[in-house]
């Protein structure tokens, strides 16, 4: 009993030990890593929408082809979306990360190497059903690399790269897409600037894996499943490097049990039948009632929100086609939007793409900037309104903005309207996903935040889907279609308590 007493003391917590390995060259290192998941993620699920203007003629687009085309990723990312924070606990993090990586890049090659748009479709799909997983683990990774002190610095840091990520798409994409590229792979591939732009993307999701093969597992995981000599074996690397002292002098010297001898092994099937449990009690009040509001209103939001920001590539390529056979000149947007409505199904016979286009990616790129602005703002407006009021005052703004797109008559009204908008709306998305944490309890909050993640991706497909037929039918019901969700989520923002001061449960 005496021996127990003596050895509890030098027991130490996993708190205590991250904080002892100190903060230097290892942490920098990780959060200059995340940058790479960060950057990938956003070519992935956004990288269609520039190809598609490029691409219409080679693979027969039609109107509707283009909306399932923006859409089929995020098919990909709701069939799996709900698991991926359980099979997490129970494959470990590097796992997830390293084999989702290179698996989503192998499926992400099969489509940049494809001629044809049902092979597109199905590797899209495949490769948006794994994107999801390692993308989410990177998060945990890295938060579980440091200490309480750090932690919301660097979460601050990823927002940063997904952010500066998205300005980086818009060059990218001018630097590749406009270039007259045919080369021919072993007789039989014709490949084009669209395909080399969609290698490019997957090319960096497999650099993801193979990065991440070279970084060791989470301590704070390797510590969760009991396997703590490994964890103090990363502790001692990381303190080593961080320090410059030898691994020897980490001061921590024994770690406590987080797992108890009697306590079930997590593997796939515990994680899966958590998962399930878990949705069981989301099934009754008051749980219920809130995830029903929580997943209506990001499902409202991004219906309007995404599909403007996936559309607006082609909405500026059709502009800036009507502008070049009419002499620079502009007129009513739904005039000029009748570029995008072909008369005929587009063949290589009868469809032209016009490359000079610079005015496209520098427009889609002042869109991704304006983002970045608002967010930066937008800490000020929550401090001063509160969560809850800001969030119903954007949804409002941001219907508004859309639906005035509609009235614009040239490009430059329609890049200001929609990188408003745009911007606004993104803001509106992450208020949305911190009033839903504020709904449930610690124990329920991982599945409440999937379910709200798929339904907002459920928003993003059928608004992409619907959005072309709506555009066949006339030029209003697209803008009023994407404006009114916007004010419905307003509207039922009203439904959210006061999340003020309000501790976490």
């Amino acid at each position: 009993m005496e021996l127990q007493n003596k050895e509890k003391p030098d027991a130490t917590t996993f708190e205590d030990a991250i904080a002892a390995t100190k903060f230097g060259k290892y942490n920098i290192m990780l959060i200059v890593v995340i940058a790479l998941p960060c950057v990938t993620q956003l070519l992935n699920t956004v990288e269609l929408s520039y190809i598609i203007p490029v691409a219409q003629c080679d693979l027969g687009l039609t109107l509707e082809d283009k909306g399932l085309i923006n859409a089929i990723i995020f098919a990909g990312m709701i069939s799996t979306g709900v698991y991926w924070g359980y099979l997490c606990d129970a494959l470990g993090r590097k796992r997830i990360i390293v084999y989702g990586f290179l698996l989503s890049g192998f499926f992400a090659t099969v489509a940049a190497l494809c001629t044809n748009k049902f092979v597109l479709l199905a590797a899209k799909f495949m490769s948006g059903a794994i994107i999801n997983g390692p993308f989410s683990a990177t998060t945990s990774h890295i938060t579980e690399f440091h200490s309480s002190e750090y932690r919301g610095r660097v979460n601050m840091a990823r927002g940063m790269f997904l952010s500066f990520g998205s300005l980086l798409l818009p060059i990218l994409s001018w630097a590749i897409l406009p270039r007259k590229l045919d080369i021919f792979l072993f007789g039989i591939l014709e490949l084009h600037s669209w395909n080399i732009f969609l290698l490019v993307c997957a090319l960096s999701t497999i650099f993801c894996g193979v990065v991440y093969i070279f970084i060791p597992e989470s301590p704070k995981y390797l510590m969760s499943t009991g396997r703590n000599e490994q964890a103090m074996k990363v502790l001692q690397k990381i303190y080593s490097i961080n320090t410059g002292n030898a691994m020897e002098d980490f001061p921590v010297k024994k770690l406590v049990e987080e797992v108890e001898n009697n306590a079930e092994k997590v593997n796939v099937l515990v994680a899966l039948k958590k998962c399930f449990r878990e949705m069981k009690f989301l099934l009754h009040k008051p749980y219920i009632n809130h995830l029903l509001l929580a997943c209506f209103n990001v499902f409202s939001l991004l219906i309007s929100v995404n599909t403007v920001k996936l559309w607006l590539p082609g909405i500026f390529q059709a502009i800036s086609d009507y502008q070049n056979a009419h002499n620079g000149t502009s007129t009513n947007l739904c005039t000029m939007l009748e570029q995008m409505v072909p008369k005929e199904t587009p063949t290589s016979a009868n469809c032209t793409v016009d490359m000079n286009n610079l005015s496209v990616y520098v427009n889609t790129f002042i869109v991704a900037a304006a983002r970045i602005v608002a967010f930066a703002f937008s800490t000020v407006f929550i401090r001063m309104l509160g969560i809850k009021r800001l969030n119903i005052i954007l949804c409002f703004v941001t219907a508004v903005l859309q639906f005035c797109i509609y009235f614009a008559r040239d490009s430059t009204t329609v890049t200001i309207l929609s990188a408003t908008g745009t911007a606004i709306g993104s803001v509106a998305e992450n208020l949305l996903i911190s009033l839903t944490l504020e709904l449930f309890p610690t124990t329920l909050r991982t599945i409440a935040l999937s379910i709200h993640l798929t339904s907002g991706r459920t928003g993003t497909l059928v608004g992409n889907i619907v959005f072309p037929y709506l555009l066949t039918s006339g030029c209003l019901p697209p803008f009023f279609w994407i404006g009114i969700f916007c004010v419905a989520c307003g509207i039922f923002s009203f439904l959210y308590p006061s999340v003020e001061d309000k501790p976490l449960k």
